[in-house]
């Protein structure tokens, strides 16, 4: 079995560590794969699978005209071509699409291709935008025209951003066209929320599968960490929050809201901040940057009392799945799957921008608990990478019969 994914990243941040797991099963199978990405950055256990198609230098620049133009996924021509002819001497019996937008591809002369080649495809939608005309999500904003067709954008500020003229009639109908195309076309869902708006939109008729996604439970385990004396944090609660970027549907400011209420005894750590959001945090809270570094994450993890999730749009985010798999509850809001991820024993789910439920969840949940650990253990054995991605295997192999 020979597969082909194409994600923005590769080995680094949630979706791409999603490929490299399935890459890793699907060679464990006697099988070889590649995955066409747009970083620079990918981590060394997954260099090996990398197919890396644009520069730094080209990025910025198309990542410029999009927010120019309102176009994501029309830029990088010549570098998706210089890739399918990589694909075609790769020779795949599937290709395998996670985010194929981030600046990094030309979506037409991909879905040509795939058209003109009938291979069998695979999408797992990680976010909506394949099925909108500008935004990934548009439970924030309240939007729903993205059901008929998309216009006036209230999101233009939101990823991919936009500062330029709206662009979401034209993208909603090109798209369309497009992504409606194929012949041999299978979804995926993370989530069963995910199900809902993808029968709602333009891709309706495609067949749908729902494979949650799956952590590493090898990587991410319950260890003995020293964090929170290398960070003062002996004392009090350890309240902990990760996202891969902190823009405004994550929902920084609520949990901001929520430290100034629950004050010094709760210790609030956001990990995936900018330079600028760290030194903007109040005082109390403390700031990390960036890291790709799993170990220090699951230190992180395993140290925590609990994880606050305040997204106001999400999936199956992967920060839940980890928490989970360190023995460390969560408290979120209500919002696309984070729901599916805990039960009762496991974490506390809130109504979006409900701060002061946010804080009695977290109350409730600190300290972390030897129950509570056992049983955020036995619930992370639900979404055992080797496990779930299993079934991205199958479905594989019955598209290819």
């Amino acid at each position: 079995m020979r597969v082909f994914q194409l994600n923005m990243v590769c080995g680094i941040k949630s979706t791409g560590r999603i490929a490299s797991e399935i890459g890793k099963l699907v060679e464990a199978d006697g099988g070889e794969c590649r995955i066409g990405c747009g970083a620079n950055f990918v981590s060394p256990e997954s260099e090996h699978f990398a197919v890396k198609t644009i520069s730094v230098t080209g990025r910025r620049i198309y990542s410029l005209l999009t927010k120019l133009f309102d176009a994501e996924g029309r830029w990088n021509r010549i570098g998706t071509r210089r890739l399918l002819r990589q694909m075609e001497q790769f020779q795949p019996d599937v290709v395998h699409l996670h985010n194929i937008h981030g600046c990094y591809l030309h979506a037409g002369e991909l879905f040509r291709y795939l058209k003109k080649k009938n291979l069998p495809v695979v999408w797992t939608l990680h976010d909506c935008w394949p099925f909108t005309g500008h935004c990934a999500y548009f439970d924030y904003s309240g939007c729903e025209r993205w059901k008929t067709a998309c216009h006036d954008c209230p999101q233009l500020k939101s990823y991919p951003v936009c500062v330029g003229l709206d662009g979401s009639r034209r993208n909603h109908a090109w798209k369309r066209k497009l992504f409606t195309s194929l012949d041999n076309l299978t979804m995926v869902v993370p989530c069963q929320w995910m199900a809902g708006p993808l029968g709602q939109s333009y891709m309706q008729n495609c067949p749908v599968r729902t494979i949650y996604n799956g952590v590493d439970l090898q990587a991410f385990r319950p260890v003995d960490s020293d964090i929170r004396q290398r960070f003062g944090l002996e004392k009090g609660k350890l309240v902990l929050a990760v996202a891969s970027d902190w823009d405004e549907r994550k929902g920084l400011r609520y949990l901001i809201q929520a430290a100034e209420k629950m004050g010094e005894e709760y210790r609030f750590v956001v990990i995936g901040l900018s330079k600028e959001q760290v030194e903007s945090l109040p005082q109390g809270m403390i700031g990390i940057e960036h890291t790709a570094n799993v170990g220090e994450l699951v230190q992180w993890y395993s140290a925590a009392d609990c994880l606050a999730n305040p997204s106001m749009e999400d999936n199956m985010p992967m920060v839940n799945l980890e928490a989970l798999a360190c023995g460390t509850p969560i408290a979120t809001f209500r919002t696309g799957g984070c729901p599916e991820a805990v039960d009762a024993d496991t974490g506390i789910v809130v109504d979006k921008a409900d701060v002061d439920g946010l804080c009695e969840a977290i109350r409730q949940l600190c300290p972390k608990t030897e129950e509570r650990k056992a049983a955020c253990l036995k619930r992370a054995q639900l979404f055992d990478s080797r496990r779930t991605f299993e079934n991205y295997l199958n479905l594989y192999k019955e598209l290819c019969r």
